[in-house]
């Protein structure tokens, strides 16, 4: 009970210590950042369409795919970069980040949707209501942004514990590129199924009624399929960056002021020799 409470304890620290949230944002490269965030708001808007369903079983689609899908693979491959890095709980602050960053845009775009225009032409205003899903009977973006958050930030977390925990395996060659392969492929297809799973249950059955449960499960299936593939094929850029940034010394100082916060070292992350 003792270490429950002093785990408790130290994740509310490190939730809420505004140091670190400052170091890290400072420390990951910007273009990095931008790059993250721009594909979670991006990806969570493209999510509003489904742009392929096909093999149906009896009178219902057992895979579908949405927009999302082609850019969520960006995200997560992002993620493996910071934790391989920065470690697991840098990973889920940038997620958190992401999250936040992406419902005040959704925010913003729902009040521009909200006040009416007829300039430059009549009927501008529901020209951009239409694009960006603000009308219709479909998945409204409000919908989209409950269930895209919570599955974005449940997979989020459990692929940076995964990636950590798999990283922890590999004693004798830590920083190799196999170690680096292999936990951000099997932490993102568990994380990708997750993140799939949870938002089309949400967004697709408990709002808009349009699937069971074997759509679902076929829709995170396919969806983690497509997005590890890709992932393999941008995986050897992202792990030469990675040891660009430990060479380099990127985010020493975050790193230095981790070991002298956290209760116990992260050893999945790189070793600044």
């Amino acid at each position: 009970m003792k270490k429950l409470i002093i785990w408790v304890k130290d994740a509310f620290d490190w939730l809420f210590d505004r140091q670190d949230w400052k170091m890290l944002l400072r420390s990951i490269p910007a273009v990095v950042v931008a790059l993250f965030v721009v594909s979670t708001v991006t990806m969570n808007l493209a999510a509003n369409k489904i742009v392929w369903s096909g093999l149906k079983i009896g009178e219902h689609y057992f895979i579908s795919i949405t927009g999302g899908v082609f850019l969520s693979w960006s995200v997560f491959l992002i993620m493996d970069m910071v934790t391989k890095t920065f470690g697991a709980k840098a990973a889920i602050k940038l997620n958190l980040f992401g999250a936040a960053v992406n419902t005040i845009a959704i925010i913003f775009l729902g009040i521009i949707a909200s006040v009416p225009s007829e300039f430059p032409f009549p009927g501008a205003s529901s020209s951009f209501d239409k694009v960006l899903g603000f009308t219709g009977s479909g998945v409204q973006p409000w919908q989209i942004l409950i269930s895209s958050t919570i599955a974005y930030v449940a997979s989020g977390i459990i692929n940076a514990i995964v990636n950590s925990l798999i990283g922890r395996l590999f004693t004798h060659n830590p920083d190799g590129k196999t170690a680096f392969i292999t936990r951000s492929y099997v932490s993102t297809i568990i994380g990708q199924f997750v993140d799939n799973f949870i938002f089309t249950a949400l967004a697709f059955s408990f709002f808009a009624h349009f699937y069971g449960i074997i759509t679902i499960i076929g829709m995170a299936t396919i969806g983690a399929a497509i997005e590890l593939l890709s992932e393999i094929v941008f995986s050897p850029v992202a792990y030469k960056r990675c040891r660009t940034w430990q060479k380099e010394g990127v985010g020493r100082d975050y790193f230095d002021y981790c070991k002298k916060m956290e209760l116990s070292d992260d050893p999945a992350r790189f070793e600044y020799k």
